[in-house]
């Protein structure tokens, strides 16, 4: 969880080091990143935000190109999207037997958030860490059509990534913003794990109040 949170908080500096240590090999390295942040249930610890805004940061000072970056990464996003999806359809019900699956609180909550947005929860999901990782895996699970998944996936897939990398190409520069770094993203990250949870939580207490 150190680790974790050292990365997300420093970001724009890893990526700094792996330019000056890969050089081209960077865009390969990214694109890695995000396929398997959004591509196996199993790796739901990378900072994809804070990653993706200081990769805009750099395509901002000349460090990287941003067209390349947002066709790659998008791509990269959607094809992780169908694996998790994909994962979930043929291998969810063997993974969701076992115990340890059963126990993941993530996991759970993912069917609740499934459940309470239908397909839209595809695209939603994207800009909502650990869920993003949840929820392709739930939807090939529940056994969603691929067209529509595809859809949503596309949609939620690059609005995600262009999000992110515009946020840092336009903003990340700005002082303010360079010295809060950290602080800034752990706010937005906070809000929206409150909006996601007042999301799930409104239809229970709808249903509580309505057989009052």
């Amino acid at each position: 969880m150190g680790e974790f949170l050292e990365l997300m908080l420093n970001a724009d500096e890893v990526i700094g080091e792996l330019i000056t240590t890969y050089g081209l090999l960077v865009y390969l390295i990214l694109f890695t990143i995000i396929f398997i942040e959004t591509g196996l249930v199993v790796v739901t610890f990378f900072p994809g935000d804070a990653i993706l805004f200081s990769a805009g940061i750099m395509a901002a000072s000349g460090e990287l190109d941003l067209s390349v970056l947002l066709f790659l990464l998008s791509v990269a996003s959607i094809l992780g999207n169908t694996s998790n999806y994909l994962i979930g359809h043929f291998l969810g019900i063997k993974f969701f037997k076992k115990e340890s699956a059963q126990r993941n609180q993530y996991l759970e909550k993912s069917f609740i958030f499934f459940k309470t947005h239908g397909n839209k929860a595809i695209l939603v999901s994207r800009f909502i860490p650990f869920f993003r990782s949840f929820i392709p895996f739930v939807a090939g699970i529940s056994s969603m059509k691929f067209g529509p998944f595809t859809l949503y996936n596309i949609i939620g897939g690059i609005l995600w990534i262009a999000t992110y990398l515009l946020l840092g190409f336009f903003f990340g520069e700005i002082p303010w913003v360079k010295e809060n770094y950290g602080v800034i993203f752990s706010g937005m990250v906070i809000f929206l794990i409150i909006g996601m949870l007042i999301g799930m939580l409104r239809p229970i207490v709808f249903n509580f109040f309505k057989k009052k």
